[in-house]
């Protein structure tokens, strides 16, 4: 994304909110969605009626590729819609630049059949250590794919071990052909912000768009009923309901609003199985701003939570 706010030349602007789709493909994603299958095609019609017209999905998401292009397929493109893919190289063993290239082709071309579209927006990598992996072949793929017009722009979605990733990675990202970089960010997890990598990026002119703002849904639950294997979040939980008592707004405009406000962040990748939850983000994004302190608190109170309560695959069950 160019400073004027599109994801490279010629392609659509990204709203300040986007969907994301996984919850169209895969049941009972996120500690506190219930759905067991989601209406896509009411979701999406709210969603494009709404503006909000950024769409991010994988082909790890179940049958969301196919749910999206059902949709795409039977209604009017506007102009401005966005939508965001991903490819995740294998990693079992060592691939030559020619399977890099094929493997990439491939699957890129797999995302567009199932999405009804002739090209995507946005291709992100889903694992970005392949870049440590394979480095250069990887790059050159994504430019002859945005050369070719098979991608409106290149870009990657950092992991769990969000820190030490882009550490290891941040010569690679600052390549153009990586112009959008998609992060975890939240109340809790502040690594990103610690490293300064969010600033940087942000001069690079990088687009971020930023997932897990509510963590997963961690947010939404009562501290006291916390299942036992996130015993651990429950005085953190019980914190950020005092603060956000203390300024007078819901935990989720709490949260929503300290991401949406952080300079740097494009967009925020929020899930959602139903209309009435877009209506209650589309009131998060038009919410207030936080206090000076708040703001403060935040950095004071979850500077430093554990990694393992950040990362939804390593909570415990039970």
């Amino acid at each position: 994304m160019n400073k004027d706010g599109r994801t490279g030349a010629g392609t659509a602007p990204i709203s300040k909110l986007t969907l994301g789709t996984a919850q169209l493909g895969l049941k009972g994603y996120g500690i506190a969605n219930a759905a067991e299958e989601v209406d896509a095609d009411r979701m999406l019609t709210a969603c494009e009626e709404a503006g909000i017209r950024a769409f991010d999905t994988a082909p790890e998401y179940g049958n969301s590729e196919r749910r999206l292009g059902d949709y795409f397929g039977k209604s009017e493109a506007p102009a401005e819609r966005t939508v965001m893919s991903k490819v995740k190289l294998p990693t079992g063993s060592a691939l030559s630049e020619r399977e890099i290239e094929a493997f990439m082709y491939q699957s890129v071309s797999a995302s567009l059949e199932r999405l009804r579209l002739p090209r995507l927006s946005v291709l992100k990598l889903h694992d970005p250590d392949a870049l440590g992996r394979y480095g250069s072949a990887v790059t050159r793929t994504m430019r002859r794919m945005r050369e070719e017009g098979l991608i409106g722009a290149g870009g990657l979605s950092l992991t769990g071990h969000t820190a030490e990733q882009y550490v290891a990675l941040a010569d690679q990202i600052r390549d153009d052909v990586y112009s959008v970089v998609q992060i975890p960010f939240n109340v809790f997890d502040h690594r990103l912000m610690r490293l300064g990598a969010i600033e940087r990026m942000r001069e690079a002119g990088k687009t971020i768009v930023a997932r897990s703002v509510f963590l997963q849904g961690l947010f939404t639950l009562e501290p006291a009923l916390l299942p036992s294997g996130l015993a651990a979040a429950e005085p953190l939980l019980t914190s950020l309901r005092k603060m956000a008592e203390d300024e007078g707004i819901s935990v989720l405009q709490l949260a929503f609003s300290f991401v949406r406000d952080y300079p740097g962040i494009d967009s925020l990748i929020v899930g959602m199985e139903r209309p009435e939850q877009l209506e209650a983000n589309i009131r998060l994004l038009n919410g207030p701003p936080l206090s000076e302190r708040a703001a403060a608190d935040i950095g004071k109170l979850f500077g430093e939570v554990p990694e393992e309560l950040l990362i939804p695959g390593r909570w415990k069950q039970g």
